[in-house]
């Protein structure tokens, strides 16, 4: 099974993997700029996911919501159709968020900046829910909510 967690860097995506990892003995992926985050590089991920468990700390929705379109590996018709895989193959889609100042102070404490306003990457992200071709489930860390 593939657990896929996506949202803005400091909403706790990371030590929600951890938790995960530990309690569905499942191994964790993170997709960042230097991974391929082309097709064939999700994909095979997916097609190990068969087999076992796997977490994944960021996927496809990142390259959509911080790069630019000339950066990215995957089009919006193959970001749609691997939502659908993932849909069809039991997968989970959750979009990890938290309070503003709860991301804020987290990022602080790691000496972290974001590349992008919090709040272009919040409409970023959000945009990628409501268009998403597969369940979403919201999870928000800083209330422990979810929808």
């Amino acid at each position: 099974m593939l657990i896929v967690l996506e949202g803005v860097d400091g909403v706790g995506k990371t030590t929600l993997a951890t938790l995960l990892s530990k309690t569905m003995n499942a191994g964790i992926i993170h997709a960042t700029r230097e991974t391929p985050n082309n097709w064939g590089w999700f994909s095979e991920i997916m097609d190990l996911a068969r087999d076992r468990n796997i977490i994944a700390d960021r996927f496809f929705w990142g390259q959509f919501v911080y790069q630019n379109p000339e950066e990215r590996n995957l089009n919006p018709e193959q970001l749609h159709e691997l939502e659908h895989r993932l849909n069809q193959e039991g997968g989970q889609m959750i979009y990890v968020t938290a309070d503003p100042v709860d991301i804020n102070t987290r990022l602080g404490a790691r000496a972290e900046t974001l590349s992008l306003p919090l709040d272009t990457l919040r409409t970023r992200y959000q945009f990628c829910v409501d268009t998403a071709d597969c369940p979403v489930i919201i999870y928000n860390t800083s209330t422990g909510e979810v929808k």
